[in-house]
C-alpha cells in the first residue's frame, strides 16, 4: 500500500513538473522520443508480455521452483516496481531539475514518506468521523414508512451524542500524536510527561474529576436522560435539556436554565420513567355524604376514558382510594389516574375541570374559608 502510494505522488509529481517546466531542452527531447521509440518497438513489448506471463504462471501454479534464473515470482512482484519507481525518478529529474533531485534523495524520500503518512492519517480519521457522525444522526433521525420520526428513548438520545464526542476527542488525540511522530518528535517522553501531568491535574482538579466520575455512573445506570423532568435534592425542577460528562442543564418551569455539575447531584426525583399518577385529593364539606361523592367520581372516571384523546393518555380506570383524611373544614376523597409518563399533569388539570362542573351541576358543595364568631350579651366577642 505504502509502495503504491510512493508510485501516486511520483506521478503526480511528475505531471506537476512537466506542466510547470520550461520549454524542453533538444536532448531532453531527444532522449523522451527515445523512450517513446523503445515501446513502441515490438522486441521490448514482447520481452514485457514475457514477463507477464511468467508472473501469471507463477500466480497460478505457485511453483516452488525459480521461474527464471535466480527469480520466483514474489521477487519478480518486487522488482518490477522497483523498476517503474526509478524510471520516474529518473524522468522527474529530467523534468523538474534540482527540485526532483532533492527530492529523490533521502531527506526527499523521507519528507514525502511523511507527507503521506500523515495525510492517510488524516484521511482515515476524517473518515472515520464522518461514518459514526453520520450513523448517529442518521439513527436519531430515522422516520418509518409514513415519514413520522421515531421516537427513540431518552437514554439512546443521551448517550449517543456523548458517543460521538468521545469518538471525536480520541481521534483528534490520535492524529495529532501521529503527526508530531512524522514531524521527528519522541512522543515516548511525552506520552510519560502527559501521565505525570495527567496525575498531577487530577490532584488538583479533583472536583472535576469527582464530576465526570458520578456522570459516568449516572449515565451507565440511567438515572437521568435528556427530556426527563426531575427535582434534584428537592431545590431545582424541571426538564433536562442537555447532558455532558460534567454536568446537566435543567429548564425550570419560569424559563430559568440550571447548570449543575454531577458531583452536585444527590437524590433525584424522576418523574418522567415508565408511568406516573394524577392524584386528586377532592374536599367536600362535612354535610356531604362521602359514597355519593366517590359515586360521582367513578362516573367520571368512566366518562373520560371514552373518549380517544384522553383514553391514550391513561393507563388504568380511576381508582377511588376513600376517604382520606378530615381537615379544618372539609373532608377529604382521594382518588388517582395511572397515567403514561409526562401526561400526569395534563390529565389532572382536565379531570379537575370536570369535577368542578360535575359537583356544580349534582349540589355538591366545596368547602369555602369560614369563621365563628361568639357574641356575649355585653356585645364582647368571646372566644369559642
Amino acid at each position: 500500500m505504502i509502495a503504491l502510494l510512493r508510485l501516486f505522488c511520483l506521478i503526480a509529481f511528475a505531471a506537476t513538473a512537466f506542466a510547470t517546466a520550461q520549454p524542453a531542452r533538444a536532448q531532453n527531447a531527444a532522449e523522451v522520443e527515445r523512450l517513446v521509440a523503445t515501446l513502441e518497438d515490438d522486441s521490448a513489448r514482447a520481452k514485457l508480455v514475457g514477463q507477464l506471463k511468467l508472473l501469471l504462471k507463477a500466480q497460478n501454479t505457485k511453483a516452488n521452483g525459480p521461474l527464471v534464473q535466480g527469480t520466483d515470482g514474489s521477487a519478480l512482484l518486487n522488482v518490477i516496481p522497483d523498476k517503474l519507481e526509478r524510471s520516474l525518478w529518473s524522468l522527474v529529474g529530467q523534468w523538474g531539475g534540482g527540485a526532483a533531485k532533492w527530492l529523490s534523495q533521502g531527506i526527499g524520500q523521507r519528507l514525502i514518506g511523511g507527507l503521506i503518512s500523515i495525510l492517510s492519517a488524516l484521511g482515515i480519521a476524517y473518515a472515520l468521523w464522518r461514518l459514526v457522525a453520520t450513523s448517529i444522526r442518521r439513527y436519531l433521525e430515522r422516520t418509518d414508512k409514513d415519514g413520522n420520526a421515531i421516537e427513540r428513548s431518552r437514554r439512546v438520545r443521551t448517550l449517543l451524542p456523548l458517543l460521538r464526542l468521545v469518538v471525536r476527542m480520541v481521534l483528534t488525540v490520535m492524529v495529532a500524536l501521529i503527526i508530531l511522530s512524522e514531524l521527528g518528535v519522541n512522543i515516548a517522553p511525552l506520552l510519560a510527561g502527559a501521565g505525570v501531568v495527567g496525575i498531577a491535574v487530577g490532584f488538583g482538579a479533583q472536583k472535576l474529576v469527582q464530576d465526570i466520575i458520578t456522570g459516568i455512573f449516572i449515565l451507565i445506570e440511567d438515572t437521568i436522560s435528556i427530556g426527563d423532568v426531575v427535582r434534584i435534592d428537592s431545590v431545582h425542577a424541571g426538564t433536562v435539556e442537555s447532558m455532558s460528562i460534567r454536568a446537566l442543564k435543567l429548564r425550570d418551569s419560569s424559563g430559568a436554565l440550571h447548570s449543575i455539575p454531577f458531583s452536585s447531584v444527590g437524590s433525584v426525583t424522576n418523574m418522567s420513567k415508565e408511568f406516573a399518577f394524577a392524584v386528586f385529593d377532592v374536599g367536600v364539606c362535612y354535610g356531604e355524604d362521602v359514597d355519593r361523592v366517590s359515586t360521582v367520581l367513578n362516573r367520571l372516571g368512566d366518562e373520560i376514558l371514552v373518549e380517544p384523546e384522553w383514553a391514550s393518555k391513561i393507563l388504568n380506570p380511576l381508582e377511588v382510594l376513600g376517604l382520606e383524611r378530615f381537615d379544618i373544614n372539609a373532608v377529604i376523597v382521594r382518588a388517582r389516574f395511572r397515567t403514561k409518563a409526562l401526561q400526569q399533569w395534563a390529565v389532572a388539570r382536565e379531570f379537575n375541570r370536570r369535577i368542578k362542573q360535575r359537583f356544580d351541576a349534582e349540589g355538591i358543595r366545596f368547602p369555602t374559608p369560614s369563621a365563628t364568631l361568639l357574641m356575649g350579651a355585653d356585645g364582647k366577642m368571646k372566644p369559642s
